[in-house]
């Protein structure tokens, strides 16, 4: 890799993941579960960038799960695990993660990749070959906050969106920004063609995000700040106390909104997916001629369409005469639900969590 030393990866492995349920609980999140290979998504992710070197790589993780990403990747260095005590989304979460790296001595010149453990890519050389690229366009520009951003090929008002210029370069300035928009807002945004969903990926020299959040969210900072502190000094319970005190709010909310200078980098080529919901799997595996997509079961479709079937390959699953349908088979769970509504599958993961 041709990116200098000055350079580090953080892996952000906190959620839980409830659109994902049954696969994703709890007590182990999808990150921590395989989807589609024998590795988990966590490992998956890891080895995506292990060829920057695992010292130059930080995973950061809800306090519960701190265990698990240790027994899941034993090559990242157990100092580079940042164990946060409550889930508070990614304004305080992102905080936590840059005091952390402040804490730990990271030069404030280095280049910092914020990355979710969870993403599907196909690409994984053109990925690896962004980050280079972004890192350098970074040193020369320091004062830039990027985003990689992909076109949108269907309405999703999960994302967050942006309006970029590129003008035919993989960098193009980001002149507006849409937080998770209604279906009819995005639909417009989509077919004006100028619009494209945030990876939720984040590139920043460690000065420029630490001066933006001294700048335009200082009591969120500062309380990290201290929090950090008592971690560090052993003072967990209040910590704790002090943590449940932040505001739950997103990344883009508390902060990157704000920010004067945003860049985006078009990474249409790396075959990006955000695997947050079930019927992200058809778009990125094979269907059959009757467009089926099975991921690690064994299954059987007759007279079936378009049905999305995930299992643990312990069982062959039949599928009957019924379309748009998904199937989900765990140890625990055996989900039928129809495609239509599997945006309501988060409400069953917090039913049955709380049960």
């Amino acid at each position: 890799m041709a990116t200098n030393s000055k350079f580090k990866i953080v892996i952000r492995a906190g959620g839980t993941g409830t659109r994902l349920w049954p696969l994703s609980t709890s007590t182990l999140p999808k990150q921590f579960v395989p989807v589609f290979s024998e590795r988990t998504m966590l490992q998956e992710t890891v080895g995506r960038v292990a060829a920057f070197g695992y010292e130059n790589i930080f995973i950061t993780t809800n306090q519960r799960y701190v265990d698990l990403t240790r027994a899941q990747v034993p090559e990242i260095p157990s100092t580079h695990i940042f164990a946060e005590l409550l889930k508070r989304n990614t304004g305080p979460g992102i905080a936590f993660e840059v005091a952390s790296l402040c804490a730990a001595g990271i030069d404030v010149e280095t280049v910092i990749a914020s990355i979710p453990a969870d993403d599907y890519i196909e690409r994984s050389d053109l990925f690896r070959e962004a980050i280079d690229a972004i890192a350098n366009f970074l040193d020369t520009h320091p004062e830039h906050i990027v985003m990689p951003v992909v076109t949108p090929e269907y309405i999703d008002p999960g994302y967050s969106y942006v309006r970029a210029d590129f003008s035919g370069e993989p960098v193009g300035p980001l002149t507006d920004w849409v937080e998770k928009p209604d279906a009819e807002t995005c639909a417009l945004m989509i077919t004006a063609g100028s619009w494209f969903a945030h990876t939720g990926m984040y590139f920043w020299k460690l000065k420029t995000i630490v001066a933006l959040f001294e700048s335009c969210a200082p009591e969120v900072w500062n309380q990290v700040c201290e929090i950090q502190k008592m971690i560090a000094g052993g003072d967990e319970e209040r910590a704790r106390a002090a943590a449940a005190q932040l505001p739950i709010i997103s990344i883009e909310s508390l902060l990157t909104k704000q920010a004067l200078v945003r860049s985006a980098y078009l990474a249409d080529g790396w075959g990006w997916s955000d695997v947050g919901k079930w019927m992200v799997l058809k778009n990125v595996l094979s269907a059959d001629a009757s467009e089926n997509v099975v991921s690690r079961a064994r299954a059987e479709f007759i007279d079936a369409h378009r049905n999305v079937v995930y299992g643990d390959g312990a069982k062959t699953i039949v599928c009957v005469g019924v379309d748009d349908v998904i199937v989900v088979e765990t140890d625990a769970y055996v989900l039928v639900c129809r495609a239509d509504l599997a945006h309501n599958v988060s409400t069953l993961a917090e039913r049955f969590n709380k049960n």
